[in-house]
C-alpha cells in the first residue's frame, strides 16, 4: 500500500513538473494607431528613430521592425494605406507582467506618433 501511494505520488509529481513550463506563459499586449499624412517608409522611419532612442537591439524586415527589452519583446508592424497614409501595430510581449507589456506597448504607440504632431505644430 505504501509504496502504491509513493508511486502515486511519484506520478503525480511528474504531471506537475511537466505543466509547470505551460503556465509560465508571457504576457502580451497589442494596439494599432492610424498615421495621416504618413507613408509606409516615413512609418518605418519613425519606428527606426524610436528604436535608436531606446537604444536597445533589433532586427529589421521589410515592413516590421523586432526589438528586446528589460525581459520582453516587441514587434512593430507598418502597413500601406496609400500613398499618404499607414497604419502602425504594435505587439510586447513581457515575460512576468501585462502592466510593463502594456505600458512599453503605449510608450511606442506615443512615440511613434508623437514624431508627427510636433513637426506639424
Amino acid at each position: 500500500m505504501l509504496s502504491r501511494f509513493i508511486s502515486v505520488c511519484v506520478f503525480g509529481l511528474g504531471l506537475a513538473s511537466l505543466s509547470l513550463p505551460a503556465a509560465a506563459r508571457p504576457e502580451i499586449a497589442s494596439g494599432d494607431q492610424w498615421l495621416d499624412g504618413v507613408n509606409q517608409a516615413d512609418c518605418l522611419s519613425r519606428v527606426d528613430d524610436f528604436i535608436t532612442e531606446i537604444d536597445v537591439p533589433f532586427d529589421a524586415g521589410d515592413i516590421d521592425r523586432t526589438g528586446y527589452f528589460d525581459d520582453g519583446v516587441f514587434r512593430i508592424l507598418c502597413y500601406s494605406g496609400g500613398e499618404t497614409s499607414s497604419l502602425v501595430l504594435v505587439f510586447t510581449s513581457h515575460n512576468e507582467s501585462i502592466e510593463i507589456a502594456t505600458q512599453f506597448m503605449q510608450f511606442a504607440l506615443d512615440e511613434i506618433t508623437r514624431v508627427g504632431s510636433e513637426v506639424n505644430n
